[in-house]
């Protein structure tokens, strides 16, 4: 528990070959809560996704929680709400259900859930406000409580990191508030948090330190009211509104403009 919970040394984090993020040095240690800052297309959501094993380590190192990224054995240790801010899907599935996958990561491969992660499932929809929805049809809810919705799945885990991308985006403020709320309990609880986020100002009370990327570098590390004149405008337009980069998934963020291409180690 003495190991930081994210520590990146020289670390260069893409795409294939596309190095996105370079040469990041950073420590978080556990139990800070922490923005990651910058414009579209700056790298702040492959830095996050590199911390997931969501985008390559192409060089440098990157550990999470005291191991290498992609190597921690207990995955539920780390929680993930992804920048889509639905939840939506083919087949009908209650609030319960969809919080209840967040509990597969502790049970293991063929692991049942019992009284324990039934518990777990009620207590994290109890926090982000949701108890008296438990059983409803996730499409019935508004889309700021369906974003509450996964944040609820991912505190069913109960995680030691909690990385968010993008919470805020898209809700009203009623939303941002009860996330704001549920927020400042999980930091008081320990849960160390990183949150990538262009709207510092719903979890301001919560977030303490601020991470600014600009193409690709960190070139601010410190307080967060220390980061607004950090670099530029932190704005994060909507990406589904964004053209398709060819050769990348729709949901992989876009290359900065001087995205360095790596071939046989070299750059």
């Amino acid at each position: 528990m003495t190991d930081p919970a994210i520590r990146l040394s020289g670390a260069t984090i893409g795409y294939g070959d596309v190095a996105i993020v370079r040469d990041a040095d950073l420590t978080v240690r556990r139990g800070e809560a922490v923005a990651v800052l910058g414009s579209n297309g700056s790298g702040k959501t492959t830095l996050s996704r590199g911390l997931l094993g969501l985008a390559t380590v192409l060089g440098g190192t990157v550990e999470v929680l005291g191991a290498p990224v992609g190597r921690l054995r207990e995955r539920g240790r780390v929680g993930y709400v992804p920048q889509r801010h639905t939840v939506s899907g083919a087949m009908p599935a209650t609030v319960r259900e969809v919080v209840g996958v967040g509990r597969l990561p502790r049970l293991g491969l063929f692991g049942r859930p019992g009284a324990r992660d039934r518990a777990a499932v009620a207590e994290a929809v109890d926090a982000v406000g949701l108890a008296d929805r438990l059983a409803d049809p996730v499409a019935a809810l508004s889309g700021g409580q369906q974003r509450r919705v996964l944040v609820a799945r991912a505190l069913a885990a109960e995680p030691e990191l909690l990385v968010m991308d993008e919470p805020t985006a898209g809700v009203d403020a009623a939303s941002q508030a009860a996330l704001a709320t549920v927020l400042a309990r999980v930091a008081a609880a320990g849960t160390t948090l990183l949150v990538v986020t262009h709207e510092t100002g719903p979890l301001a009370g919560v977030l303490t330190r601020a991470v600014v990327v600009d193409s690709g570098r960190l070139t601010y590390d410190g307080p967060l009211a220390g980061a607004g004149a950090a670099g530029p405008d932190c704005h994060h337009p909507d990406e589904a509104a964004q053209p398709p980069v060819r050769g990348y998934r729709l949901d992989q963020p876009r290359p900065a403009p001087d995205a360095v291409r790596l071939r046989d180690g070299s750059r």
